[in-house]
């Protein structure tokens, strides 16, 4: 498979016969083989995951279909969109019929994260689903923060997760890694792309650097800047 890094924390996934396009906002998206379908995933209506743009690659693509989280209310959703819920499975096909399945998970902050079962691969992509402590919140919030990370981890223990995307976020400051070390101790992640780091890619290097005996034999993708592609085998 191929992954391209978009901006932020959009992503596309080019697999033989569709395409997965996750949290576009902005950025340039690679010019799509037409007789393959377009997968466009959107975790939750804020605005650095959602732009209503995406609707309009109905014009260029012929096989296009949106998997949206139930908070986001737009006016050109159509009857190619997939409401999800969090706490759901969701079934889709691509154009040679393969199932792919789609299980959501609550996020701690807007919306749903995706867990994706397809072609034998799993692909875990977070969204806002992550771990936000903050040092200027109260000792409540982020026990309640704790508790509801928590919560939706164990959705995810014992779970075999061949592509992860997660935030890794400079504005957590001391806490930044939290959230994705979390997760790389609860699921066995063979790949993991940090995303949501606000032009700061250099939060990754950090992450290696400090938190190396901790990332339990997963690969941590370097990203460097925007149109940046990986082939991936596995």
């Amino acid at each position: 498979m191929k992954v391209t890094y978009i901006s932020h924390s959009g992503f596309l996934i080019e697999w033989e016969s569709c395409y997965f396009l996750f949290d576009y906002y902005k950025g340039t998206i690679p010019k799509l083989e037409k007789n393959k379908k377009v997968i466009v995933f959107v975790s939750h209506k804020h605005h650095d995951h959602f732009n209503p743009v995406i609707f309009d690659l109905t014009s260029d693509y012929p096989d296009v279909e949106f998997v949206l989280s139930s908070d986001i209310s737009a006016n050109k959703i159509t009857h190619r969109a997939h409401v999800v819920d969090p706490g759901n499975e969701y079934s889709l096909t691509d154009t040679m019929e393969n199932i792919i399945l789609i299980k959501t998970l609550k996020s701690t902050d807007s919306g749903v994260a995706f867990l994706i079962e397809y072609l034998g691969k799993t692909i875990y992509y977070a969204g806002d689903l992550n771990w936000w402590l903050w040092s200027g919140e109260s000792e409540q919030y982020n026990a309640d923060m704790t508790e509801m990370f928590n919560q939706q981890m164990e959705v995810l223990k014992g779970s075999s997760i061949d592509l992860a995307f997660a935030p890794l976020d400079p504005r957590q400051e001391e806490y930044y890694y939290y959230g994705i070390e979390k997760l790389l101790h609860t699921a066995s992640v063979q790949y993991i792309f940090p995303m949501h780091f606000w032009e700061k890619p250099s939060i990754i290097q950090r992450f290696k650097r400090e938190r190396s005996d901790k990332l339990q034999g997963a690969k941590v993708m370097d990203i460097n800047e925007e149109g940046q592609t990986w082939i991936i085998k596995i």
